[in-house]
């Protein structure tokens, strides 16, 4: 299965936030969504970077309170890694475990679709799997 699938299934809201806005705005923007990064876009709507609460905690490390009014690309990760609406859910998982990241955006062309997580890619091969154990089960009531 896709990185599409994935998609259709939880939707496509992503949280952008431009690479000049504050941190402060960062950590306001990803607590009211509920959310644990955003996607840094330019002014013309190009991936430049991510924001995640880990960025913001070793940003208040390495630069103490201070972060707060600082812009998000000062301690924003650059370059991303995205993957594609066509990538295997299976590729994800290895690219997130192998890299230690929790959140892929995912881009087409140069396009912002969508942000899949760890969690969203464990979920659907849970459901995956649970599917195909209930047909085998049925395979084998009708055996």
């Amino acid at each position: 299965m896709s990185v599409e699938a994935i998609l259709k299934s939880k939707g496509s809201n992503v949280f952008t936030i431009r690479p000049e806005h504050a941190v402060a705005d960062a950590a306001a923007l990803m607590t009211a969504k509920k959310v644990g990064v955003a996607v840094v876009c330019d002014a013309k709507g190009a991936v430049v970077g991510v924001v995640s609460e880990r960025d913001i905690v070793a940003g208040m490390t390495q630069f103490g309170k201070g972060v707060i009014d600082m812009p998000v690309r000062n301690i924003m990760t650059s370059p991303v890694l995205t993957c594609g609406p066509g990538d295997s859910v299976k590729r994800i998982m290895e690219i997130m475990t192998e890299r230690r990241i929790r959140h892929l955006p995912v881009v087409d062309n140069g396009d912002l679709l969508g942000m899949v997580s760890i969690g969203d890619a464990v979920n659907f091969r849970l459901r995956e799997a649970q599917m195909e154990t209930a047909v085998l089960r049925d395979i084998a009531v009708t055996r």
